[in-house]
């Protein structure tokens, strides 16, 4: 910890080796060019050596010595430099270009920008903005302004930097989700500069240390900036409990996922710190404060009468547009998945069977390959035919509309298609307008197969959803029939028989689990050990999971070996631990089948005796 404090109080500040001359490294002949014009006292913005520039701002003339402060003008100079050779942090045909350049008369009487506290900085130059009836879009400039400053100056390397892009950390491509948006870490966003540096050795930990996908892993960040923003300037290792329940209150109008992801993300912060030894006081922050969220399948299924609306009026959507929705609904894929489709997506056994495939699933990591109709690959075909009529060469099924050999926005998809949707005044059967999500189809495609078509969980789980828990399949189907099944059970407890039906049918929708069922009442709160339920008091199992735990209790032997060849002790003990747990549960199960085929147990592991 004392490190890391040192580190943030030994950042160096930004400085400017001579007033009147550049401290930039030039790399190309325009940059040299641009540079030396900068470096003059007055700038006619036509004769810089960009098109974009000169052309558009042929009539403009900068002079430099109406900006009296030398540093204010060299970062003025640097700024411009910046955006006319860099365009960072706008491109040259941006608007934004027409602020910076009323920049020159806000600096004029300050000692440069960059060491002016952000709050400070804004309400001064929201004030100067006011003053001479700038439009409000002027004033959100100034910190991007002053943050690509600091980043010029800023001479550390790699991840000690306070922003990081692809050229500081690599990912395997199985984790990034190219249908979105570039990826960038702006640790700047974090005022308390050590705040800052612990926010970074947790991102850096979760790059290199874990395979959550960059987009799951911008999450975390974005939920940390705004966490450490709230609590300043206050320290995240002095934050208390009495503190984030504040933090909590000032949440509280958020749904229960987003309520919740705003507990679990800091929770993994404080729980990496206090394993590095950073963190020396309690945590403040505990699962149990998560909200109880409501059971979802039945809330999000897309009913027939919003999809005959829909196929009545796709044909008014571009072609791409059509095909993107069509691909979600049969297959019920990931519309990021749909985007990364590439023009050999295509695959037939050359009988009836017909599929497409996505070389790399972004969010399970491996190649999957779902089944079509005949009519949608043949439309898909026409699709190949446009792309490979291009006048370059492209491999995505739907390009982006602005970079080549890049797959289409997923989000501009999704906003897009949700407006075609209000514009087709696609209406719910209550008569409320639709609300486009493209994962509800995953639940419909599931539900609908499992109620109607009879299709096993585990076959929509392993064809269809792709999922690697069956416990993510079971959340995402409708099953109305499981519950009026499970009150007619029989329960046993150490006490012995229990009547539990009325419990069941209002507590334990969300705790179905592959194997048996939770015991543990959501009213406790959420489970802290969700991917432990053999060692979990609370776990119930029957006589129909049997097979189940059979097929674990063989795999973890197969791993056992492993385990004791390479000598690691940590998972010989664990592996061994849950042998035994299975054994006793195999053995109770088989003692019990004649009592009731059907009859669930509450399996305690804390002994070997029920």
């Amino acid at each position: 910890m004392a490190k890391i404090i040192d580190m943030a109080k030994s950042r160096k500040k930004p400085s400017i080796e001579n007033a009147g001359k550049s401290c930039i490294a030039c790399t190309t002949p325009q940059e040299s060019k641009t540079l030396e014009l900068l470096n003059k006292d007055t700038l006619e913005l036509k004769s810089i050596p960009f098109k974009d520039v000169s052309k558009r701002f042929y009539k403009v003339v900068i002079d430099f010595t109406l900006i009296k402060n030398d540093t204010s003008r060299q970062q003025f100079r640097d700024l411009l430099f910046s955006i006319f050779c860099r365009e960072i942090p706008y491109k040259r045909a941006s608007d934004r270009i027409y602020y910076v350049l009323r920049l020159a008369g806000f600096m004029s009487n300050l000692d440069g920008i960059t060491e002016i506290p952000d709050n400070n900085l804004r309400d001064l130059f929201n004030k100067y903005c006011d003053e001479n009836h700038y439009a409000k879009d002027c004033k959100k400039i100034i910190i991007t302004c002053k943050n690509t400053l600091l980043e010029m100056y800023d001479t550390r390397k790699g991840f000690e930097r306070d922003t990081w892009d692809s050229s500081i950390f690599k990912v395997s491509d199985e984790r990034v989700n190219k249908s979105s948006s570039e990826y960038n870490f702006y640790f700047r966003q974090i005022e308390n500069v050590e705040n800052r540096e612990y926010a970074k050795k947790y991102i850096k930990y979760l790059l290199g240390c874990t395979e959550q996908s960059l987009s799951t892993v911008i999450n975390y960040f974005s939920h940390i900036c705004r966490f450490c923003d709230f609590i300043y300037p206050k320290s995240i290792l002095d934050v208390t409990e009495k503190d984030f329940r504040k933090y909590l209150d000032f949440k509280k109008e958020l749904s229960n996922d987003a309520y919740n992801h705003n507990i679990s993300r800091i929770y993994g912060m404080y729980e990496y710190l206090t394993v590095e030894g950073i963190m020396k006081n309690p945590i403040p922050v505990d699962l149990g404060m998560c909200r109880k969220n409501k059971h979802k399948a039945s809330d999000e299924l897309v009913s027939e009468h919003v999809i005959l609306q829909i196929f009545n009026n796709i044909h008014k959507a571009p072609f791409n547009y059509q095909l993107m929705y069509l691909i979600n609904y049969c297959t019920g894929m990931r519309i990021s998945d749909v985007c990364q489709l590439k023009i050999d997506c295509l695959y037939t056994d050359g009988k009836d069977g017909y599929f497409i495939r996505v070389n790399i699933c972004q969010k399970m990591k491996k190649t999957i390959m779902n089944f079509i109709p005949k009519s949608l690959f043949e439309k898909i075909q026409e699709q190949i035919k446009i792309i490979t009529a291009l006048d370059y060469e492209e491999e995505y099924l739907f390009p982006s509309e602005r970079k080549r050999n890049h797959p289409y926005n997923a989000l501009t998809f999704r906003h897009n298609f949700k407006v075609l949707c209000n514009e087709w005044g696609i209406t719910n059967e209550d008569g409320t307008l639709y609300n486009y999500t493209t994962h509800s189809y995953r639940r419909t495609i599931s539900t609908d197969l499992y109620q109607n078509y009879n299709v096993p969980i585990v076959t929509i789980q392993k064809a269809v959803l792709w999922h690697k828990e069956i416990q993510m399949t079971l959340s995402y189907v409708k099953r109305p029939d499981e519950f009026r099944k499970m009150k007619a059970d029989r329960y046993f407890s150490k006490a012995g028989a229990t009547e539990l039906s009325e419990w069941l049918k209002e507590n334990l929708q969300d705790y179905i689990l592959p194997n048996g069922v939770c015991g543990l009442s959501p009213k406790l709160g959420t489970c802290p050990a969700v991917d432990a339920c053999l060692s979990c008091p609370h776990f119930m199992t029957s006589k129909k999971f049997l097979q189940i735990h059979k097929e674990q209790l063989e795999k973890i032997k197969i791993r056992l070996v492993i385990y004791e060849a390479n000598n690691w002790t940590p998972n010989i003990l664990t592996a061994k631990r849950q042998i035994e747990e299975l054994e006793h549960i195999i053995q109770k199960i088989e003692e019990e089948e004649g009592v009731n085929a059907s009859e669930t147990i509450k399996v305690n592991t804390s002994t070997t005796n029920l």
